[in-house]
Parts: C-alpha cells; sequence; structure tokens
C-alpha cells in the first residue's frame, strides 16, 4: 500500500513529494528534497511520521497523513526517535564539555605566554 503526501518547501514554490509504502507491516519512506534523495532523514520525512499536518502543502490530504500515521504508530519509530533525542543530548552534553576544555587550555596557554614559558 503508498500513500504519497505533498510537502511544503521553504525553497521553491512546488511541494516535495514524501512517499510512504507500506508492506508486510515493514514502513519505508522516501523524499524526494535534496536531503531525501541523499538519504537522509529529512524535516518532510520527521513531520509526517509525527503527524504533523502544518507540513502538508495540501490541507486535503489530512486524512491520508492519519492513515500514515496509524502504520508509523504499528512500527519501533517512537522508540528510535526517543533513541535519536537520547543520542542528541549526550552529543550536545560532550560538545559543550569539549569546548569548556578546550576555552581552559587555551585561556592557560594565553596565561602562561604572557607570564612566560620555560
Amino acid at each position: 500500500m503508498e500513500i504519497r503526501l505533498k510537502a511544503k518547501s521553504s525553497s521553491r514554490p512546488e511541494p516535495y513529494s514524501v512517499l510512504f509504502i507500506w508492506n508486510n507491516k515493514t514502513l519505508s519512506v522516501n523524499c524526494d528534497c535534496q536531503a531525501g534523495e541523499l538519504g537522509q532523514l529529512c524535516k518532510h520525512k520527521l513531520a509526517f511520521l509525527q503527524n504533523d499536518s502544518s507540513m502538508l502543502f495540501d490541507s486535503k490530504q489530512s486524512e491520508e497523513l492519519n492513515n500514515v500515521y496509524t502504520w508509523v504508530k504499528s512500527t519501533s519509530f517512537s522508540d528510535l526517535l526517543n533513541e535519536l533525542g537520547q543520542t542528541e543530548r549526550e552529543t550536545e552534553k560532550a560538545i559543550a564539555n569539549a569546548k569548556k576544555q578546550l576555552s581552559a587550555a587555551k585561556h592557560k596557554l594565553a596565561r602562561l605566554l604572557k607570564e612566560g614559558i620555560k
């Protein structure tokens, strides 16, 4: 079973096409935006997977979006989304710590350059 939704674009007047394929309780999603063509997770896929109708180019497709979301709810998508969020939080924390360490090292070097290095 297939459902094709039209997604709003911020970079062109034509909508992007997001194709949902439901086959043997497996959901596949493809988008024809640049990120989607590269196999990346784009904002269009993510919005529709979360049942966000604000990305719909044509509000008349709301019922089709609801059908897609019925498929989504029967997959492990929510678990994967939670995992992504956890990984993102951990990564942001690690980046913040690395920036603090870098800043401290720069300040130490600047101080030692001013005081003199042996």
